[in-house]
């Protein structure tokens, strides 16, 4: 093609026609600008192609994630609720008598009470798109909003959890240690360790100290804080999902 344009220029300068020499030229150059422009919008039109593929690829990715998020964050509420409800049930039990503190199974409800659900989110594919940058392929505002919401409440709820583990355990078991058999208590779960205390220490005492009271208050409002947090993560999980839907 380029040696036929070159053979007419030619023909047209030998020919002395320098009028349809120059409109030639000026045909040319059009004709190059269209090529230019056509091949630029190939292109474009092959990046965004590829770039709505990645970001149909990413929505099946996070909604498939969350679907996941929704399960476990399920299985750990139950988990809370078990626990948190055995330690309404301990503390309902302050004050009573020996005949209405010994109709209960005192170690089984410290051993659920004792329960440390645990928690994990399926967030690969959000910290992928969130370090790579490309959280601009994501055309649906709501959906990168959403993304956004999660990542700060994400934040939050760790928090939560964290001040929850760190009174259990540098607070309330402290304050138990000299007070309950765990040996015991944690026979319940049939580890190869437990079983009958020699030294078991009378519980009725425990009931009747008002500091036990106030540990399992505080216990539970930490506690319920993380909940809170949780059905917070329960309604974002429910909104994602709907968002992100094929």
């Amino acid at each position: 093609m380029i040696k036929i344009f070159r053979h007419i220029r030619k023909s047209l300068l030998e020919q002395n026609k320098m009028g349809k020499y120059f409109k030639y030229a000026f045909g040319e150059i059009i004709l190059v600008m269209i090529g230019i422009l056509l091949a630029l919008q190939v292109n474009n039109w092959n990046n965004n192609r590829i770039e709505a593929n990645e970001e149909k690829e990413v929505i099946t990715k996070l909604h498939n994630d969350f679907l996941e998020n929704k399960k476990n964050l399920n299985t750990y509420l139950d988990g809370l609720s078990i626990k948190m409800n055995a330690q309404i049930t301990l503390m309902n039990l302050i004050g009573a008598s020996k005949e209405e503190l010994y109709k209960h199974n005192l170690d089984s409800l410290f051993y659920a009470s004792f329960g440390a659900p645990e928690i994990a989110f399926a967030d690969n594919t959000i910290k992928n798109i969130m370090q790579s940058g490309k959280l601009n392929i994501l055309k649906n505002k709501k959906i990168t909003d959403l993304l956004y919401k999660w990542n700060t409440l994400s934040e939050i709820r760790k928090t939560r959890l964290a001040k929850l583990d760190d009174w259990v355990n540098n607070n309330y078991l402290i304050y138990l240690l000299p007070k309950i058999s765990f040996k015991e208590i944690d026979a319940q779960g049939n580890y190869k360790w437990t079983g009958k205390s020699k030294i078991k220490p009378d519980y009725y005492p425990l009931f009747q100290e008002i500091g036990f009271e106030n540990y399992l208050d505080n216990s539970l409002w930490f506690q319920q804080q993380a909940l809170d947090r949780c059905l917070e993560t329960n309604k974002l999980i429910d909104e994602i999902i709907e968002a992100t839907k094929p």
